[in-house]
């Protein structure tokens, strides 16, 4: 189970590429963004990374002029935990544009201690080309835009420099390629603050950004620059020298974001995995994002319900399939690659021929199960880098399952929520398959149906579980009863 970790990684991934595709049409309730800079000064800033006040790693960020346009270049380095294990994390990004700072292209790389993740793009202004995924393995991407594109990187200046007042609000449609949809990001201008760093006093312009539930707040000095960044889970951005952000944290255990993320419990289940029912009253600020999901998930004020769903009791032809919602879990998407070859001939295999979608999904569940070896892993799964690596931790179990489920004709998907696994609830995703009506299958734990403790929070793969880092720190269970078989 990746839990904490791959949502930041996730997010990190996500914000990238969505705010590439910023477009600014604005409801006529908030202001516009303010028009492109004339100009733009170049600059190299350096950063610290830090959690809760420990360091964890450094960033860079620069802009030069080229060849009549702008480059600009993002790097971080972090340090976590997962597991207990030390996971060095790396990522890059260099984009052009041109004088009026429209995205032309951009390179963007991921390493993790598992896997090098790569997404290379270029934009003509009515079509964004993109190409991602692990080397060998990368799959192509075609969006079409309206206007040119921005990068988030001169966005905050364009906004210093309309002047705003405090209470300023700016609507910043983005356009998640994972969604192929708009998207709003808000921008609140919150008020001019003089803001104590080391290096002395500064005066600042504090801005709040919210995109899909993921708050963060920022610190624009007169230029443009960036002071402090803070985001969830107590992570700050600090502007440094570059010596001090370079600086090693010394020799302290790095944070384990498992641990730290854990969603609070009273009380224990005696028996997780054979629970068939399970009644939490849930509190927190985050209450309001866990849906009522009947049958399986009901939750009537702080009472919540989970019962495990029967199986459908009679044979489910391969291919009886309802239109609308259902059939659209059919269809190939971004690192959900069910039309792959090497996906469908996997799927073919592990079904053996079963007719009857039930059998035929017990197998795949079962297969993933045995295949994928469970390890921890940070990086942004697709189910064909799944199949050729075969490891993984929940998330690539629930991409390579979706993909599998969808080749042979079920129609399927994901969903990220939490689950009690070692005296605690974490962070955790899975699937649901379409066998009648929707069932849920965990092939971490090989289940079909998941037992009882898998607390839904979030319908839908990646593009989705952005918004997940909105609840996280911001719930707490207590059991108050426990049935299992």
């Amino acid at each position: 189970m990746r839990r904490a970790l791959a949502f930041v990684v996730v997010a990190a991934w996500l914000a990238l590429i969505a705010v590439l595709a910023r477009k600014h049409v604005v409801p006529e309730s908030l202001a516009p963004a303010p028009p492109p800079l004339t100009d733009l000064a170049a600059s190299d800033e350096w950063f610290g990374l830090y959690k809760d006040g420990r360091k964890i790693g450094h960033a860079r960020r620069t802009v030069a002029p080229r060849d009549g346009g702008w480059i600009f270049t993002e790097e971080s380095h972090v340090t976590l935990a997962m597991l207990g294990t030390s996971q060095a994390i790396a990522s890059t990004l260099r984009a052009e544009t041109d004088a009026n700072f429209a995205l032309r292209t951009f390179a963007y790389t991921l390493v993790t201690p598992t896997a090098t993740f790569t997404a290379t793009g270029t934009s003509d202004d009515r079509t964004l080309h993109v190409r991602y995924g692990p080397k060998g393995l990368e799959a192509d991407l075609a969006m079409a835009l309206t206007e040119p594109i921005a990068l988030p990187a001169t966005l905050r200046p364009r906004i210093l420099a309309d002047r705003p007042e405090p209470g300023a609000r700016y609507a910043v449609p983005v356009f998640n390629p994972l969604t192929a949809r708009s998207e709003p990001m808000l921008i609140v201008v919150e008020a001019h603050e003089r803001l104590q760093t080391a290096s002395g006093p500064i005066d600042t312009l504090r801005i709040a950004e919210e995109h899909q539930s993921v708050k963060t707040r920022a610190w624009i000095d007169a230029e443009g620059g960036v002071v402090r960044e803070e985001a969830l889970l107590g992570f700050t951005l600090e502007r440094e020298p570059r010596v001090q952000a370079l600086a090693a944290a010394g020799d302290v255990a790095p944070i384990d974001l498992v641990a730290a993320t854990a969603i609070p419990v009273d009380g224990a289940l005696a028996a997780p995995r054979r629970a068939v029912r399970v009644v939490l009253r849930v509190s927190g600020k985050g209450v309001a994002a866990i849906p009522d999901d009947p049958p399986r998930q009901t939750r009537a004020g702080d009472r919540l319900t989970i019962t495990v769903e029967r199986r459908p009791p009679h044979p489910v032809p391969l291919g009886d399939v309802p239109a609308g919602a259902v059939a659209d879990a059919l269809a190939a998407s971004p690192f959900i690659e069910s039309d792959d070859a090497a996906i469908r001939a996997a799927a073919h295999d592990a079904t053996g021929g079963a007719a009857d979608a039930r059998l035929a999904a017990e197998r795949l569940l079962h297969w993933v199960h045995g295949a994928v070896d469970k390890t921890p892993s940070v990086t942004v799964p697709s189910a064909r880098e799944v199949l050729a690596r075969r490891s993984g931790d929940c998330n690539e179990h629930a991409v390579l399952l979706a993909a599998l489920a969808r080749a042979a004709g079920i129609p399927a998907r994901v969903v990220a929520g939490a689950v009690y696994a070692n005296d605690g609830f974490y962070y955790h995703a899975w699937n649901e398959l379409w066998l009648g009506s929707w069932v849920s299958a965990d092939a971490v734990f090989d289940q079909l149906p998941a037992d009882a403790t898998h607390v839904k929070l979030i319908e839908g793969g990646l593009e989705r579980q952005m918004a997940l880092m909105g609840v996280i720190g911001q719930l707490a269970f207590a059991v108050v009863e426990e049935t299992s078989e």
